[in-house]
This record gives structure tokens, C-alpha cells and sequence, in this order.
């Protein structure tokens, strides 16, 4: 097991909520393989303990930052912050980090400018955490990811377990992945099919049926994604 996923695993197991590891760190933990290098880890956190995640944080030490994919970080002091609620993640970052540089934005005092150090993560020293939606036993998608479509997946298929590690299903995290604005970005685009190509083809039918109806849903216009699916589903019948 990588070091970075127990350490984190280690930290989480105890606390009064659940969380699942998302983004590629879930696809490697789902195929058992290293797959690429990661710039960070990515917890999925429902949106129900938000607060309790940034109580959990800052009372271990950790800074919290909202608005994250704007120019500057700002600094969450408090659960009780309006952003804990309206933010679609926060980035939780140990005061020591090595992956950052983060400094004082001038004339205020909880803005800083950061500076990302390394294209690695080799420290347990950031997390970004992600968070969404459950209901009725179900993971809810965020409006942009399903383009506005009615799309969910039973939380018992959604979150998945390596060993006692939790994490977001592979499934899920290809869909999310094939929303154009990560499949087109010059920042995403190429970790993104990276992860695409080595996890599809190990996708059960089952999970592999509920991705093409996914997308066919989201996209009922096409999605050239579609076409590796159903060659994978057809090669896998052979």
C-alpha cells in the first residue's frame, strides 16, 4: 500500500464521519497499480459534515482555505465560516507543507499568494477535499458534472474498499472525468485520459453499463468516450 494513502487512511479512520480517497489515488486503489504521479490526494467528504471536517482539521493543526481555483488562498479560521457551506471543496494544508510556498497577500491578513513547489506529492501534507452529495441511499452528482441530468449511484456502489481503505468508485470517477472541461483542459487533459485508458478497460460489466448509461444520459447529443466503452463491454463478451 503506498505510503501516502495508509498515512492518510491512518489520520482519517478515526474520525466521526465518513470519507472515501477520490480522484486518481481511487482508480490506483481500484486497479491495484501505480498509474501516474499525483499532485495531491483527494477525500470525498459528504456535505452534511463539512463543518465536522474542518473542526477535524483545525484541531489537528491544519490550515483550511476556501475558493481554492481563484488567484489566492483564504484562510478558514472557523467551521462557522460562510464558505464552509458554500464552497465546492476546500484545500487543507499542514503549516509546514513542502508543496507550497504560501505568502501573506499585502493588507491582508487571511489571503496568501501560493506557489505550488513540486508535481508530486511525496508528503502527507495537503489534502483536497471534495464534497458531495448523498440521498436516499444514493451519491447525488454536482448539477455541473451530470449536466443538470438525473444521475445517482447506490452509496454501497459508489464507495468501494481496499482492504479497509475507503474510496470512490471507478466508475463515478470516469464519469466526472469525462466532463469536457477536464477531458479539454491543458491542466487535466492528459492525466485525465492517462487514467481513462488504464482503468476502463478493467471496468466489471456492471459498472461498465452504468458508465455508458451515464453518459448517454449527460450527453445525449454523444460523447466520443462512449465508443471505447462499448468496444471494451464487446471485447470483454467475445
Amino acid at each position: 500500500m503506498n505510503k501516502l494513502l495508509s498515512e492518510c487512511h491512518d489520520f482519517f479512520k478515526n474520525c466521526s464521519f465518513p470519507y472515501a480517497v477520490g480522484g486518481g489515488w481511487a482508480l490506483e486503489l481500484f486497479a491495484n497499480k501505480k498509474i501516474r504521479p499525483h499532485e495531491d490526494i483527494d477525500i470525498s467528504i459528504f456535505d452534511e459534515d463539512r463543518k465536522n471536517l474542518v473542526e477535524f482539521m483545525l484541531n489537528r493543526g491544519w490550515n483550511v482555505y476556501g475558493k481554492p481555483f481563484e488567484k489566492y488562498l483564504k484562510i478558514i479560521s472557523s467551521s462557522d465560516d460562510d464558505r464552509v457551506l458554500s464552497d465546492s471543496c476546500v484545500w487543507t494544508i499542514k503549516p509546514d507543507s513542502s508543496l507550497f510556498k504560501l505568502t501573506p497577500k499585502p493588507g491582508e491578513d487571511d489571503v496568501f499568494i501560493r506557489e505550488i513547489l513540486y508535481h508530486e506529492q511525496l508528503n502527507f501534507d495537503f489534502i483536497e477535499v471534495i464534497f458531495n452529495k448523498q440521498k436516499d441511499g444514493k451519491f447525488l452528482f454536482d448539477p455541473f458534472i451530470s449536466q443538470n441530468k438525473d444521475i445517482t449511484r447506490e452509496i454501497y456502489k459508489a464507495i468501494l474498499y481496499n482492504g479497509e481503505i475507503p474510496y470512490v468508485a471507478p466508475e463515478i470517477m470516469l464519469f466526472i472525468i469525462s466532463h469536457p472541461a477536464y477531458m479539454d483542459g491543458d491542466y487535466h487533459g492528459k492525466k485525465n485520459k492517462i487514467d481513462f485508458d488504464s482503468v476502463a478497460p478493467l471496468l466489471p460489466k456492471e459498472n461498465n453499463d452504468w458508465l455508458i448509461n451515464a453518459l448517454e444520459t449527460a450527453y445525449p447529443d454523444g460523447h466520443k468516450r462512449l465508443e471505447q466503452l462499448k468496444n471494451g463491454q464487446e471485447n470483454t463478451n467475445a
